[in-house]
């Protein structure tokens, strides 16, 4: 997988939905996205992640810290602003800023989907430091890590506000790492469509169980909810190669290009969709539902961050050295169809 392919960018983009989906406040909706939409996005960055040497680890490490903490706080200091406005009290800067520094669960409301942004940076250091090593050494340490994750999970410890969700990157780098140490075997599965039938079965079945109350599977990643290690990484991988097969089929279509061109331009809509519904709801007083509530979610931020990529200083500090998108790239077998 030399090439970024259009599919994955299609899987982004509709990872990104789907994340502003599951926080439109319709509790079924969010139950069953929480199985896939995380770990989605988890896999297909890590797809996307190239190793490290050795002797580039600092340095390629302290652009990481930049690429992901400059937009962090840039984002942070902006909506604790507002958060002020809203409350008419500026006292609540100070306040806020102390629990970006520390991050995490600690962080809702306004800042919900903060904590995913450093636990995907500490993924990617941790994932970048072991690629120096071995696949024997790499995948025994992503199996302690998911061993650690459950038992955090289901225990007292589960209740601990950890810097940064920290503990979260434990199970995080499982799905990370399968998207970056399989992304040759999965390209092959997908061009074959070998996994769909066994993994759409295997979706289909935990939603009928599910439905029909005869099991309740719940995955909450940012809360560390999975207190099921065989089933917490089946039922996930099954959704997830469900949706990436559909996503591999559609990208030959040229309607999707504007979806693959969403999975380019993620990060505004991460950072704002929360904030922009908040402010429509209590600000203008507007009252809707899911679709409206994942339409602005999206189509607003995503104004926003056209807007700031006029400027060289706004890009550099809320949309990163990317800036707003980039030229779409697809396959030869792609172009052809």
């Amino acid at each position: 997988m030399k090439e970024r392919k259009k599919w994955i960018d299609v899987a982004r983009g509709l990872s990104i939905i789907l994340v502003v989906m599951g926080h439109s406040g319709n509790d079924v909706i969010n139950h069953y996205l929480g199985w896939l939409r995380i770990p989605l996005f988890f896999l297909v960055s890590g797809l996307l992640f190239k190793g490290v040497a050795a002797d580039a680890y600092m340095p390629w490490a302290w652009k990481r810290i930049k690429f992901f903490m400059i937009p962090y706080f840039a984002y942070g200091i902006c909506i604790s602003l507002l958060v002020a406005v809203r409350l008419r009290d500026p006292m609540s800067i100070p306040n806020d800023l102390l629990l970006l520094v520390y991050g995490g669960t600690v962080l809702g409301g306004w800042y919900g989907v903060f904590w995913f942004i450093t636990c995907l940076l500490l993924v990617h250091l941790l994932m970048g430091f072991l690629s120096r090593y071995s696949f024997s050494v790499q995948w025994k340490v992503v199996v302690v890590c998911y061993a650690a994750a459950h038992l955090v999970s289901m225990t007292s410890a589960a209740q601990w506000d950890v810097p940064w969700n920290a503990d979260v990157a434990l199970m995080a780098i499982v799905f990370f790492f399968i998207g970056y140490t399989y992304k040759t075997v999965l390209q092959n599965w997908l061009e074959k469509a070998t996994v769909f039938l066994p993994a759409a079965l295997i979706w289909l079945t935990a939603i009928v169980l599910n439905v029909t109350g005869a099991w309740n599977f719940r995955i909450d990643m940012k809360l560390k909810v999975y207190t099921q290690p065989v089933l917490d990484l089946l039922v996930p991988i099954a959704c997830v190669l469900v949706v990436l097969q559909v996503c591999y089929w559609i990208s030959r279509w040229q309607a999707t290009n504007a979806l693959a061109f969403l999975g380019t331009v993620t990060i505004t809509i991460m950072y704002l969709h929360i904030p922009v519904n908040i402010t429509l709801t209590y600000g203008l007083g507007m009252e809707y539902g899911t679709v409206v509530f994942t339409v602005a979610g999206v189509l607003i931020p995503l104004a926003m961050a056209w807007v700031m990529s006029k400027s060289t200083i706004l890009t550099s500090l809320f949309l990163g050295p990317q800036g707003f998108g980039r030229k779409l790239q697809t396959s030869t077998k792609a172009k052809a169809a």
